[in-house]
């Protein structure tokens, strides 16, 4: 056979066999976004709050935020003003922790709030907890994302080890209903989880108390939640005092079933509060 006809028959098996194989997978699209939380103490003056409010919106796309129920209606009218959408549920208590995200970026689905606990009554310190949810369709990469937003007692924590109190009980209870929640709803999409746990990352996870955060939704196989400080490290500025109190997790998947990554965090510094704020870079697969 003269060498071009031999050459042009073996191109055409080649581009035969070729389109008998597989396609080789397109490499993945993923699209970022930002997902932060903070306490704003509550006992600001108003010119703080606000302060301190627009420091963590403009680093954030979703945001937790903590002890604000007394500023509602401020919130409320300021998400609106500002393009935000805002969730603060009742009763009082509830609306403490709020969540808010940015229209241009997320449509709401759905949303809700859950009783936990009220350790003292209704009135007295501390007050009834609560985990509050919004489901939200992330418009860019077309995934539902959801945000769950809470804040543990206070005073639960000595070095690691739990305080024998009612709150410190009523905060493992929430714990494991936080990790509950974020089980039932990673069937639906990705899910994310903020908030003041008052538990240090750091002697929890040196401690490794069986009903505490490291051991509920970090130290177990996956899938589970993961923080910010297990995923990426633990930076030197802490988030209240010299601990690191405030976290931002995302639920982690086994590899062949993550869709959503945490690429990198910040601790957000120069607030009124007492707190820092805590902001998580994610990048996420277009569906």
């Amino acid at each position: 056979m003269p060498r071009r006809s031999l050459s042009t028959a073996l191109v055409a098996v080649v581009a035969t066999l070729a389109g008998l194989l597989p396609a080789t997978p397109a490499a993945a699209v993923n699209v970022t976004f930002q997902a932060g939380t903070l306490n704003i103490l509550n006992e600001l003056t108003q010119a703080q709050f606000a302060e301190d409010l627009r420091l963590i919106t403009s680093k954030a796309d979703l945001v937790g935020l903590n002890e604000v129920a007394n500023r509602r209606d401020f919130l409320q009218t300021w998400a609106a003003d500002n393009g935000w959408w805002f969730y603060s549920p009742t009763p009082y208590n509830a609306s403490a922790e709020a969540l808010l995200a940015k229209k241009s970026m997320f449509d709401v689905l759905d949303k809700g709030s859950n009783f936990v606990c009220d350790t003292n009554g209704p009135g007295e310190v501390p007050p009834a907890r609560y985990n509050n949810w919004v489901k939200y369709k992330h418009k860019a990469s077309g995934r539902v994302v959801f945000h769950i937003n809470f804040h543990a007692n206070a005073s639960i924590e000595d070095n690691g080890h739990p305080t024998d109190l009612p709150r410190t009980q009523c905060a493992e209870q929430q714990f494991q209903e936080v990790k509950e929640l974020a089980a039932r709803k990673k069937d639906e999409g990705q899910v994310i989880v903020s908030g003041d746990l008052n538990v240090d990352f750091e002697a929890d996870r040196r401690v490794g108390y069986a009903k505490f955060p490291w051991k509920v939704f970090e130290a177990n196989e996956l899938p589970n939640l993961r923080s910010v400080y297990n995923i990426l490290g633990v930076k030197a500025t802490p988030t209240h005092d010299v601990r690191h109190i405030d976290y931002v997790y995302f639920w982690k998947r086994v590899e062949s079933s993550q869709v959503m990554w945490m690429t990198d965090y910040r601790i957000v510094t120069g607030t009124n509060s007492d707190h820092n704020g805590v902001v998580a870079d994610f990048a996420i697969d277009v569906a």
